[in-house]
């Protein structure tokens, strides 16, 4: 199954190029090296030295250049091999550097923490196409936790998770409500679509609090309004624009959480999950930072991401789950939404190609 390649992919997160930091990932079905030079630049290239395919992450750095940890060529920052230590006479003043070698780089922006690829065709890749993820931003009186992990499933099922509030309260204990729910309780759900961006509606009235807001919300009262609206865009960034607030009150007070859910294939049966939350309650606390890291990592990576590839196991390798004619229910809408923008753009994709061709 094809991915779309010319979209805004997420790489991972700026911190984790921090210190001359190597990150070496496969993404979209390519092995991409991360790294920033000494003035501050973010670079993504091939991390594959075209020698003997070693790895280039697991080389050493001399000043903004990477040498490979199998033979010595060294890469420039723009891809450009600039040194081959092995001649004739085994000197490097005797070398000259294979000019004519350059890998494969990606256009790279870096917003708000994230680390925005472009997979595809360069001369395409418009910044102002990144998706708007100013809500999970560390700034003054916010605290930020960030999370990765691989599932093991394609990168579509994973959405349809994110996309369902369904499940919770039956894969999720924390965040369920138990069956003891006032007689006033209401849930409501809407699912909206604009172009290519669909936004998913989900709220709770006269409800219990949920036992995760012990920790970001102590003094919360008893009977709140829970909300979670999820903004997709494709293929996989998500926007969780969620939080607890009193009945009666707005939202701009109570508990604050949105997040950051954003999906970017390893491969055909992999996905990396990349997520954040930032929190408006108790962001001075270590401690509830490691709790709530520990808890929703564990939630996806054990919860989630066991029950997806579980399912995908029981496609039989089959990764277009609409192909199989599954059944649908109501609480489908956005995740059958998002595969159908999928399947359009790819076409769209396909078509330009060949017409290019």
């Amino acid at each position: 199954m094809p991915f779309l390649r010319n979209v805004w992919y997420c790489a991972g997160w700026s911190h984790e190029l921090d210190d001359g930091a190597f990150v070496g990932r496969k993404l979209v079905g390519e092995h991409v090296l991360l790294y920033r030079t000494e003035a501050g630049k973010a670079v993504a290239m091939s991390n594959v030295c075209p020698h003997r395919f070693a790895p280039l992450s697991e080389g050493k750095r001399i000043g903004d250049s990477i040498s490979c940890p199998y033979h010595g060529l060294e890469f420039d920052s723009s891809g450009q091999c600039v040194r081959n230590p092995n001649g004739d006479k085994g000197t490097a003043t005797d070398l000259k550097a294979p000019r004519a070698i350059r890998l494969k780089t990606y256009p790279l922006e870096e917003r708000w923490g994230i680390l925005f690829i472009w997979m595809g065709k360069p001369e395409k890749a418009d910044p102002a196409l990144i998706p708007d993820f100013s809500m999970t931003a560390p700034r003054e009186g916010i605290a930020v936790i960030y999370g990765h992990h691989v599932t093991h499933g394609h990168y579509e099922l994973v959405a349809d998770n994110l996309l369902d509030r369904t499940h919770v309260q039956f894969l999720h204990p924390m965040l369920d409500l138990g069956e003891n729910l006032p007689e006033n309780f209401e849930r409501h759900y809407k699912t909206e679509q604009e172009g290519n961006v669909i936004w998913d509606y989900h709220y709770e009235l006269n409800s219990p609090r949920l036992p995760l807001l012990s920790l970001l919300w102590p003094d919360a009262p008893d009977i709140v309004e829970n909300y979670f609206n999820v903004r997709w865009e494709a293929p996989g960034n998500m926007l969780l624009d969620s939080g607890v607030t009193e009945m009666g009150s707005n939202r701009t007070v109570g508990s604050f959480t949105p997040m950051a859910n954003m999906l970017t294939p390893q491969d055909e049966n992999s996905t990396h999950y990349f997520w954040n939350m930032p929190r408006n309650r108790n962001i001075d606390s270590e401690e509830v930072s490691e709790k709530l890291r520990k808890g929703i990592g564990g939630t996806f990576a054990n919860e989630d991401g066991r029950m997806v590839a579980l399912c995908a196991e029981m496609m039989n390798g089959e990764t277009d789950l609409l192909k199989l004619k599954p059944l649908l229910l109501p609480s489908d809408e956005a995740a059958v939404r998002a595969r159908r923008t999928i399947a359009r753009l790819l076409a769209e994709e396909a078509a330009e190609a060949a017409a290019e061709a």
